[in-house]
């Protein structure tokens, strides 16, 4: 090596690159002024010789290549060139037959360019966003990115890790070494970044993280949006995709009063070994809906999860790959779109799988979770949970949130174990309490808050739904009335309840009929959802079908009779994977619903639900009434929980006439009967506290519908003079 080369090179700095402990390599490697010269410098672990090749340099004078000095027989080189300008240039690096490992490697020629002589890409003003904790895309910043720069195709790579030593992009294109290509941390952001000539769409990656105590993992990429299921976990530079995906409802406000129908499925069954289960719900999902008449669908979640545990995500970005890809999912949306049916996503961002390749202790400290377990794991899932205090999480869950949206064309979301995340004691023996010394997590709950508020103010039309079990108060309050900001809640209460009581056998109902009223002592203290065998197919306790009391025919009757029951009751409904009574039944109720007013209008008004009878222990049967301000809305509805037909008379609120428009025993649903077409008059017979009540008959296990038609004018007087005949004695003439 010639004494001028020497002199200008810092043989420290050298080595911290060799030893990989370098968290600033572009300061070294890559080329350098100096002068009216260029110092290049470059580092290849084991190699023989590295020659710089320039193509079509076309200038004359200039050779088209040059091979570099040895200066350190580790793998450094470094050439001094007598210019300012390089241009754009490859590596040729030349590795003879080595052994390695036991293995005998042989000679191998490596052509590549050199990561070191770009500068940086990232705009500080977006780093300044990252770092104050509220960037809505993130994504876009961090992560792999495939680009043109500087002349050369390649891929800009940046993760956040401000606690790591050092760190590197490993993969395919460098054998996996992480000696190769050591990013670059941006000063006091804590992001490293490195654009990586050559590396394309489709190129497999990790980051290999060395900690401040010498430790080295490999972690994925916390942003990758594809993510491979092998050797830990190993991200895969996107392709630029083609496929867009449009919202049907973003810019729209949410009507509280329109009716909400969704048919909630769980992608995992749609799987098979012929078809990804994103075009195989492509093909039958969309039917399902139009045949049924359900106005969105509920997909479960379709991130990449963790084992058997779907909700509990390895990745917030990356599509699960045992679903499909990317396209095919924006693909199916798009399906349902064209037919009109909006798409509901479930997304969890309270916590996330507690795996050595995943978040957990990403840079070698909490940067994702609370460091000390009473704050930062759930033992009874085994899982990892978020601090919601850090800005990181905060990016880096609101771009995940956001990326449904502005990615997957989603119509609402919903966020999955609220629970879990308002409180600090969730399932806990040993916990922190909160600053004021209670449960609440006051970090998680502004969140929450900041969140739904950002969703809002970019797609007002969104669907925010809260899946929570407790009973925190103002979960659809809005935030700035010091509620969380949901639209609504989703009740798993109300079909824990309920089928709780539905699966006893008939006779031990009507004793039980206390359990159908209870609910409604809280069921207009939130805007709610009601899900019906929603999570039935994976829970403990089986399908709703498989736990209810009687032979096949009895099971069919009880599950319409349930169908019926939950659009009558106030909520939006959701109805789970129920392939038994999927069909007519329930297009004929989402028609009723999309029809009548007393069925969504106003539904979180106590004043438009009243019960007429709910203790009537002896027959097992219920009677209540849903309305409107406008009295020509009213439906009465009556609901025999027993097994056998029954002569059943209720209070009624109006004088007048009611007429059957629906019943679940109807022979087009299966069962053995059909809507009646006698129109009952009310008589003055007193029931229920009312003056006026009906008689019907109502078959076993099935309830029915009646609307209320008053009297014409002419009527009316027929009415009264009929009252007044028969409750006036008249004159006789005496003989």
């Amino acid at each position: 090596m010639n004494k001028r080369l020497y002199k200008l090179m810092d043989w420290a700095f050298i080595e911290e690159v060799i030893y990989s402990e370098c968290s600033h390599p572009q300061d070294l490697l890559g080329p350098h002024a100096k002068g009216q010269t260029m110092l290049l410098q470059a580092y290849f672990p084991d190699a023989q010789s590295v020659v710089v090749k320039w193509k079509d340099r076309g200038e004359p004078g200039k050779p088209s290549e040059t091979e570099m000095e040895v200066a350190d027989d580790d793998g450094f080189f470094a050439q001094l060139l007598p210019t300012k300008d390089l241009g754009v240039y490859t590596y040729v690096v030349t590795y003879e037959e080595r052994q390695a490992g036991g293995k005998t490697l042989k000679k191998k020629v490596l052509r590549c360019g050199d990561p070191y002589r770009h500068a940086f890409l990232l705009n500080d003003k977006d780093i300044a966003r990252f770092i104050e904790g509220k960037c809505l895309n993130a994504s876009d910043i961090l992560g792999s990115h495939y680009m043109e720069h500087d002349g050369e195709e390649g891929t800009l790579f940046a993760v956040y890790a401000p606690n790591a030593m050092r760190i590197s992009v490993v993969g395919d294109f460098n054998s996996w070494d992480g000696r190769l290509d050591q990013m670059c941390k941006r000063e006091d952001s804590g992001i490293f970044e490195l654009f990586i000539p050559g590396v394309k769409p489709g190129d497999k990656y990790q980051y290999e993280i060395k900690f401040k105590n010498y430790d080295i993992i490999r972690k994925a990429d916390p942003y990758s949006t594809e993510l491979l299921m092998e050797n830990g976990f190993v991200s895969v530079v996107p392709e630029i995709s083609s496929e867009k995906c449009r919202s049907l409802y973003s810019k729209k406000s949410v009507d509280k009063n329109s009716a909400l129908s969704i048919y909630q499925i769980n992608p995992f069954e749609y799987v098979n070994e012929d078809t990804s289960a994103f075009v195989r719900m492509s093909e039958v999902v969309p039917e399902i809906c139009k045949a049924s008449g359900f106005s969105h669908v509920n997909i479960g979640n379709v991130l990449t999860s963790s084992g058997s545990r779907r909700e509990k995500c390895i990745s917030f970005y990356a599509v699960d790959k045992r679903l499909g890809s990317s396209d095919e999912l924006k693909a199916f949306v798009n399906t349902l779109h064209d037919a009109h049916i909006g798409v509901i996503f479930d997304w969890v961002p309270s916590f996330f799988a507690h795996e050595e390749g995943g978040l957990a202790l990403f840079d070698g400290t909490g940067l994702y979770e609370h460091i000390d377990p009473r704050q930062g794991y759930a033992a009874d899932i085994d899982a990892c949970l978020f601090n919601y205090a850090s800005n990181t999480v905060s990016n880096f869950l609101l771009s995940s949130g956001f990326k449904y949206a502005d990615d997957f064309g989603a119509d609402g979301l919903k966020v999955c174990g609220i629970a879990r995340m308002l409180y600090l004691d969730y399932s806990k023996t040993e916990w922190v309490p909160n600053i004021y010394g209670g449960n609440e997590n006051l970090d998680a709950i502004s969140f929450l808050k900041d969140f739904n508020t950002l969703m809002k103010s970019k797609y007002p039309g969104m669907l925010l739904i809260a899946e929570d079990s407790s009973l925190h108060q103002g979960i659809t309050d809005p935030a700035s009335d010091n509620g969380l900001g949901f639209d609504y809640k989703w009740n798993e209460v109300f079909y824990d309840d309920f089928r709780d009581f539905i699966s006893m056998d008939p006779l031990f109902r009507g004793r039980n009929l206390h359990l159908l009223p209870d609910e409604l002592t809280y069921a207009f203290v939130e805007d709610f959802i009601l899900p019906f065998a929603g999570r039935e197919k994976t829970s403990e306790v089986g399908r709703l079908y498989d736990i209810l009391p009687g032979d096949d025919g009895m099971k069919m009757a009880q599950m319409r009779l349930s169908a019926g029951f939950l659009y009558a009751h106030p909520g939006k409904k959701v109805i789970g994977a129920a392939d038994e009574i999927c069909g007519k039944i329930f297009k004929d109720l989402n028609a009723l619903y999309e029809t009548e007013p007393a069925l969504r209008q106003g539904e979180d008004d106590p004043e438009n639900f009243e019960w007429l009878s709910n203790m009537n222990e002896d027959q097992a049967c219920v009677s209540f009434v849903r309305k409107t301000d406008d009295p020509e809305d009213m439906l009465v509805f009556i609901a025999n929980f027993s097994g056998i037909e029954q002569s059943f008379s209720t209070g009624v609120p109006y004088e007048g006439k009611y007429k059957e428009i629906f019943t679940t025993d109807d022979k087009a649903y299966g069962g053995s009967s059909s809507v009646s077409k006698t129109v009952r008059k009310a008589t003055d017979k007193r029931m229920d506290g009312r003056t006026q009540s009906i008689s019907v008959k109502i078959r076993p296990l099935s309830m029915i519908i009646m609307k209320f038609i008053p009297y014409t004018e002419a009527e009316l007087e027929k009415v009264i003079e009929q009252r007044i005949r028969n409750y006036t004695p008249i004159k006789k003439s005496k003989k």
